[in-house]
């Protein structure tokens, strides 16, 4: 069965600058591939046709012109290569969060190894976790093929809830006990050290996603 699409053609004008770059913006919040400066697909869905006919509206306010095509037609293996550009997309962006939760996860062992502790850190990392969180979910909004990566960023994500949860702990007891509390034993594994299920976590494997 061949694949319904929605097409945005649109010019924008090149000055300010800021109208080209909100249209991008916008355009990479949804997810869209570009075939070519100016033209970029989407999923033929509903919501995502609303979402687009919003983008160019705002074009027309730009005084440029944007066209939205309703269910253009691809030759079958056009449809797959397009898919597939979108998966890549995708799969890229997961790989990109798997090595932010790789560096949360250095962090919460750089502020439990800390001689000075103070609860800025603690508020600090539970808010760099929720971003974390919000991005994951931002990615799986425009992941409409399923791409590869999603479990596997999901994994890590529930080692960093895990992580945080054990620094808290471990931060409240030390404010107890003051700071010159006995630094954590040091470890080869992230998770090993924060008291947590061992695994390898140190990189983006090259074989992401398993």
């Amino acid at each position: 069965m061949a694949q319904d699409w929605l097409l945005l053609i649109y010019v924008v004008p090149s000055q300010p600058s800021r109208k080209r770059a909100y249209v991008w913006r916008e355009l990479k919040r949804l997810g869209a591939v570009y075939l070519r400066d100016g033209v970029a697909i989407l999923p033929g869905r509903a919501d995502l046709e609303e979402r687009l006919q919003a983008v160019a509206g705002r074009i027309d306010e730009y005084e440029g012109s944007a066209d939205v095509l309703l269910s253009p037609r691809f030759a079958t293996n056009r449809d797959e290569a397009l898919i597939e550009r979108f998966r890549q997309d995708r799969l890229d962006e997961y790989k990109e969060l798997h090595h932010a939760c790789v560096r949360f996860l250095r962090d919460v062992l750089s502020e439990v190894d800390a001689d000075v502790f103070s609860f800025p850190d603690v508020d600090n990392l539970e808010s760099e976790l929720g971003r974390l969180r919000r991005w994951y979910e931002q990615i799986g909004e425009r992941d409409y093929f399923q791409a590869p990566g999603s479990d596997r960023v999901r994994d890590i994500l529930e080692k960093c809830e895990q992580a945080f949860e054990r620094f808290a702990e471990t931060a409240s007891s030390r404010a107890g006990r003051g700071n010159g509390a006995e630094r954590a034993t040091p470890a080869e594994d992230i998770y090993e050290r924060l008291g947590g299920v061992s695994t390898s976590a140190e990189r983006v494997p090259d074989d992401f996603p398993l």
